[in-house]
């Protein structure tokens, strides 16, 4: 028997030293798809420890229709949407503030001597920036789609069954958050000498 299934069944069984060591398969993973989610640390935490809960609770309605992984990234994925509509408006406020900056807000970025110039040092933080914008910007099951297939390296046919669509529309998906970001993104794909920077 495989060895993920044999653990699934003992936790299924309420044996917690088996959900744990499913716990420490898949937490690194896990942690990395809430933090790109939620955009800070503290927040994808909290949103692990609540998903790892859950699934506890609800081992024993795992029936295995689908991978243990995909089960448990879709509790994950409900728990971000939870914490993040808690926040929108929290969110629009802080922006709001923001926006009229300080005077040192606008001072440039020191670059370290080993690194890049300053003028490559700040343009690389906008483009991370305006690529996070772009992103969260996508509607629900675009971002979804193009954060698991191409930040997870998820197949198709596994987003397609943790968002329940047929794998044709999780294309679709995926499609139109490309065409999406490249349009948000334009300014930012080409350099002045003609090359690109590859952002999507």
């Amino acid at each position: 028997m495989d060895p993920e299934l044999l653990l699934i069944e003992r936790a299924r069984n309420g044996e917690r030293a088996a959900f744990d060591s499913l716990v420490d398969m898949y937490k690194g993973k896990a942690f990395a798809l809430a933090y790109n989610f939620t955009g800070n640390a503290e927040d994808a935490k909290d949103v692990l420890q609540e998903a790892f809960v859950k699934a506890y609770l609800n081992i024993g309605k795992f029936r295995g229709g689908s991978a243990f992984y995909t089960w448990f990234y879709r509790i994950l994925l409900n728990q971000c949407k939870d914490v993040l509509r808690k926040k929108q408006a929290r969110i629009r406020v802080l922006v709001e503030v923001r926006e009229p900056a300080d005077e040192d807000d606008e001072a440039p970025v020191e670059a370290v001597d080993n690194g890049p110039g300053p003028r490559k040092a700040l343009l690389n933080k906008e483009i991370r920036e305006k690529v996070d914008e772009a992103i969260n910007r996508l509607p629900e099951k675009q971002k979804i789609t193009f954060v698991l297939r191409h930040m997870h390296g998820m197949k198709l046919g596994e987003i397609a069954d943790m968002i329940k669509c047929s794998e044709s529309t999780a294309k679709v998906h995926l499609f139109r958050a490309t065409k999406n970001l490249q349009k948000a993104l334009s300014p930012y794909i080409k350099t002045e000498g003609g090359g690109e920077y590859g952002v999507i």
